[in-house]
């Protein structure tokens, strides 16, 4: 008798792998373009960049140059409007993970809560960690300003860290034993947290549901440049979170307070939009090449 656990590893296998006779004349197709949702994507990124830049820089030197409140304050406003666009857009893929069900779930997952994706989990812990450092930092009388720079800066450290144990993990091949990831059932091979974030995001908040799933495992299976791109990015991503990360951690103790706060409050955003638009750029050039040095045999698979 097959144990569950070892029939998803079966069926998840056979849909990633296909039918290995199959010739491939060209990489897998992804059923989604973001120039398709260039509107969306613009609001979000601008409603991010407000909660997390705009509105605490503003809010921080408007209050204080503009009004008689006491420190204590002037930080109970900022910190009660920290999350309130990450916080509805966490609550949103929840709320169609549950309600719609099956169709956004990752593959061979659970009907109730634990089938949440993997993107739900890694993103709770930065969040919370921010979270708890805005709460306990505020409360004081007379808040530390230098304290309350960090969330930011410390939730880069905590998800590049993240994504450095995970890169191990991929490129040393390890196998999930514990838990999934995602579509990625236990007892395969480790993905790395950016083919996990790229099935997640354009399955829930993109609506590309299980189809979507479907594809990206049939392209990252069968393209090992694909693989290798997806890798690349991931160590970039996460060896940059960690040192700017760090470095900001650092230097804001050795700054006056207001250059502290536009440092912690600022240089996270800047980087999180220099980083994305160079990753554009990397993977259109990474696809060009997966297109150009493809060759129609059949799928290698991992």
């Amino acid at each position: 008798m097959v144990r569950p656990l070892g029939l998803k590893s079966e069926k998840f296998k056979s849909l990633a792998h296909g039918d290995r006779r199959r010739r491939l004349d060209a990489p897998p197709p992804l059923p989604f373009d973001l120039r398709d949702h260039k509107i969306s994507i613009s609001i979000f990124v601008f409603l991010a960049l407000a909660e997390c830049c705009f509105l605490p820089i503003g809010l921080y030197y408007g209050l204080i140059y503009g009004s008689n409140l006491r420190m204590g304050l002037i930080f109970a406003i900022i910190t009660s409007l920290f999350g309130f666009v990450s916080g509805y857009e966490f609550g949103l893929r929840s709320w169609r993970i549950m309600r719609y069900g099956d169709d956004f779930r990752p593959l061979y997952g659970s009907q109730y809560f634990r089938g949440f994706d993997a993107t739900q989990y890694v993103l709770l812990t930065p969040f919370t960690v921010m979270t708890i450092i805005l709460i306990i930092f505020s409360i004081p009388h007379n808040p530390s300003v230098k304290a309350l720079s960090l969330p930011m800066p410390v939730g880069m450290i905590n998800l590049g860290l993240m994504f450095i144990v995970n890169g191990v993990a991929a490129q040393r091949r390890w196998r999930l034993m514990h838990f999934r990831l995602s579509s990625h059932v236990r007892n395969t091979v480790c993905p790395p947290l950016t083919f996990v974030f790229m099935e997640d995001i354009c399955a829930v908040d993109g609506r590309g549901g299980k189809k979507y799933r479907k594809a990206a495992l049939a392209r990252y299976n069968a393209s090992p440049q694909f693989r290798t791109l997806l890798m690349e990015v991931l160590w970039f991503w996460s060896i940059s979170a960690v040192v700017i990360g760090a470095a900001l951690a650092t230097v804001i103790w050795f700054v006056s307070d207001h250059v502290a706060w536009s440092l912690g409050w600022g240089v996270p955003s800047l980087w999180a939009l220099v980083g994305t638009w160079l990753t554009i750029l990397w993977v259109q050039r990474g696809l060009r090449i997966e297109k150009a040095t493809w060759t129609p045999v059949q799928a290698n698979q991992v």
